[in-house]
């Protein structure tokens, strides 16, 4: 499916506050992919991010009519599915990204230079802190704007622009202005 703005995203929202089953069926599908990417590049653990991306479906469900529509309604769910990740790394100290997140990421002619760019990827990612990765992950792998990142992981935008940019440029460091 293809991608959903954050005012379609509010009328689901209220429609599946509203009982309707189809809206929430119409939301997952549409949303799923992107939450499970966001999530797998959150926690590095396919199983995890897998249960984590159902969960935050169940809490959309549960919490929809507690919503409040104000044209957010996309970053809303990734604000669920952000505190589900912060809740797992609480409990869980350990935190590493799977190569295969980053094969669709990087490019290369054939399958082995794909390999070893995505292992370089994965082991830079690793570098960042918890913050940094989410940031990374919601604003390049998401497709979400910097404001809409800095919403819903309730920092202030500046921060979050300034944070963006130390880790990009770590990256850059990590894997050379070529990658």
């Amino acid at each position: 499916m293809g991608t959903l703005d954050q005012q379609t995203a509010d009328r689901l929202i209220l429609a599946i506050a509203g009982g309707d089953m189809g809206a929430l069926e119409t939301l997952y599908n549409v949303m799923y992919r992107e939450i499970y990417g966001y999530l797998l590049s959150t926690v590095g653990n396919t199983q995890v991010a897998e249960d984590l991306a159902q969960d935050t479906f169940l809490r959309v469900y549960r919490y929809a009519p507690k919503f409040v529509p104000t044209g957010c309604g996309k970053s809303w769910v990734y604000k669920i599915a952000g505190r589900l990740a912060l809740t797992y790394f609480q409990k869980n100290t350990s935190r590493r990204i799977e190569v295969g997140l980053t094969d669709e990421l990087c490019s290369g002619d054939n399958a082995e230079e794909r390999a070893v760019n995505a292992q370089a990827l994965a082991q830079a990612m690793n570098r960042l802190s918890d913050e940094e990765r989410q940031i990374v992950s919601l604003h390049a792998l998401s497709g979400l704007t910097l404001a809409e990142v800095a919403g819903i992981l309730d920092k202030p935008l500046g921060t979050v622009k300034w944070r963006h940019a130390q880790a990009l440029k770590k990256l850059r460091s990590l894997l050379g202005e070529d990658f």
